[in-house]
């Protein structure tokens, strides 16, 4: 498949325009789904472009936000693509002096897009909400399993912060893992209660019995030394 004979989008063309400069780069970036899907052939088509996917960042600041959180919108839904793109680019077409909206959904970019910059914390935040959108909107089942590969890190100021792959049966292990070890931790806290009950009837003292559990975690000279100074501040206090 050669280039022509691909629906080629500004998004797409900015992606050339970087990797191959065959084009004039404008800065546009995809915006939804159908923009996202236009950059996924030219990927496709030329594999050798994907691996260069990173280089993206440097065009500007709506694809240094976009690029770590690639392989997580390409995983999801067309309608929950769109809407976690929209969640990303948020808070850079908020900082963004071009860009001007008016309306709920509509928006004029002036000239070229060039403003810099990277992820912020903040838009770290609004991606795990656009995460659990992906998720839900995509049913879980409807998620491709993301290829295993090294995770890409944000550069500049987020660089320590983690980009994120969603992948639906190893998620789904970890809340299963997690529930399971709650529900184990509910069981184990009745049966202690049950337990102290039990010796409270048989005319235990229960407080007694949890300093001592309390006491055998310890090293018999860190116990020591405790009643030592213990001793000393009564004595001071004239209460020995």
């Amino acid at each position: 498949m050669n280039e022509k004979s691909l629906s080629i989008g500004a998004s797409a063309r900015s992606i050339l325009a970087h990797l191959t400069g065959g084009q004039t780069q404008t800065g546009d970036y995809p915006r939804d789904s159908g923009d996202f899907g236009r950059c996924e052939a030219i990927l496709d088509a030329k594999p050798e472009l994907r691996a260069r996917l990173p280089e993206m960042a440097d065009v500007n600041a709506y694809w240094a936000a976009l690029v770590p959180h690639w392989e997580a919108i390409r995983a999801a839904s067309p309608e929950a693509q769109t809407a976690a793109i929209r969640h990303i680019i948020a808070p850079v077409q908020k900082a963004d002096p071009d860009h001007i909206p008016f309306g709920p959904d509509a928006s004029i970019q002036l000239g070229p897009i060039t403003l810099k910059g990277d992820a912020t914390e903040d838009d770290e935040d609004l991606f795990q909400r656009a995460v659990m959108l992906v998720w839900k909107e995509s049913n879980v089942a409807g998620l491709k399993k993301i290829p295993q590969q090294e995770k890409p890190t944000m550069a500049g100021k987020g660089h320590n912060s983690a980009a994120y792959n969603v992948t639906a049966d190893e998620l789904r292990q970890f809340i299963e893992r997690a529930e399971q070890l709650a529900a184990e931790k509910k069981d184990i806290a009745e049966q202690e209660k049950e337990l102290f009950a039990e010796a409270k009837g048989r005319g235990y003292d229960t407080k007694v019995m949890r300093k001592i559990i309390a006491l055998r975690k310890r090293k018999p000279d860190e116990i020591a030394e405790e009643e030592a100074i213990l001793t000393l501040y009564c004595e001071a206090l004239g209460m020995a």
